[in-house]
C-alpha cells in the first residue's frame, strides 16, 4: 500500500522508522507546510511539497496516510481534513510494542517502541503513545491524545481528547483527566483533573488555565 506521511519533523522520522518494519506499506514521501530546502529528503524519501498537494496525491492513486505531528491541535486538524478527502488513516505500530489482544486502537494511531497497552484498554483515533509508555488495563484514552515517553498510566483511568501527558509522568488508577489538559513532565497525578488546565508537580496541581483551540 502506498502511503505518505504528514509532517517532516522529528515525529515524522519516528513514524517512518516504525512503518519501515511493515512490508505492506510503501512510504512515497512526506508533506509539510514548512519546506526547509529544495529537494529535501528524509531517509532517502522526498518531501513532496506542502499539504495543499493532498488532493493531487489522491488522484494519483495514493489512498493512505498518517499524521506525524506532535502538537495535538494541529494533528487533529490534519486528521479531519484528510478524512474528508477520503484518505485511509493507518496505524503505525512498532513490532517491539506490546498490545493486549483485548485492547482496542482507533485510526491513525502511533505506538512506539517499548510501549505496553494492557488488557481492555481503549486508544482513540489519531493518538500518539510514545516510547516506553505504559497504558494499563481498562484505561480509556480519547482522540488526539499524546502520551509522551516513559509515562505510566494506572488502570481504569480516563483521559479526554487532545490532552498531553508529559514525559515520565505517573497517573494514579481510577482517575479522570479532562480534555485539552497538559500534564507537565515528571508529574505525579493523584486526583482528577478538569478540562482546559495545565497541571504539574508531585503531587500535580493546577498551574494555569488553557484556552481550547
Amino acid at each position: 500500500m502506498k502511503i505518505f506521511i504528514v509532517g517532516a519533523g522529528g515525529q515524522a522520522r519516528v513514524v517512518y522508522d516504525i512503518l519501515s518494519y511493515d512490508r505492506s506499506f510503501e512510504v512515497i514521501g512526506f508533506t509539510d507546510n514548512i519546506l526547509k530546502r529544495p529537494n529535501e529528503k528524509i531517509f532517502g524519501k522526498p518531501v513532496l511539497g506542502k499539504h495543499e498537494i493532498w488532493p493531487e496525491l489522491y488522484t494519483k492513486g495514493v489512498r493512505a496516510t498518517i499524521v506525524a505531528v506532535g502538537d495535538n491541535n494541529i494533528r487533529a486538524q490534519h486528521f479531519y481534513k484528510l478524512k474528508k478527502l477520503r484518505f485511509e488513516l493507518v496505524n503505525a505500530i512498532h513490532p517491539n510494542s506490546s498490545i493486549a489482544p483485548s485492547a482496542k486502537t482507533g485510526k491513525g494511531v502511533v505506538v512506539s517502541a517499548g510501549t505496553i497497552i494492557n488488557t481492555n484498554a481503549i486508544i482513540g483515533d489519531n493518538c500518539i503513545v510514545n516510547t516506553g509508555a505504559v497504558v494499563e488495563h481498562d484505561c480509556k484514552i480519547g482522540n488526539h491524545v499524546h502520551i509522551a515517553p516513559g509515562v505510566c498510566i494506572a488502570g481504569r483511568t480516563k483521559i479526554g481528547e487532545k490532552s498531553f501527558i508529559g514525559i515520565g509522568s505517573v497517573v494514579k488508577e481510577y482517575l479522570t483527566i479532562g480534555r485539552n489538559v497538559i500534564v507537565g513532565a515528571g508529574s505525579v497525578v493523584l486526583d482528577d483533573v478538569p478540562d482546559n488546565v495545565m497541571v504539574a508537580g508531585a503531587p500535580a496541581v493546577i498551574k494555569k488555565g488553557i484556552i481550547e483551540k
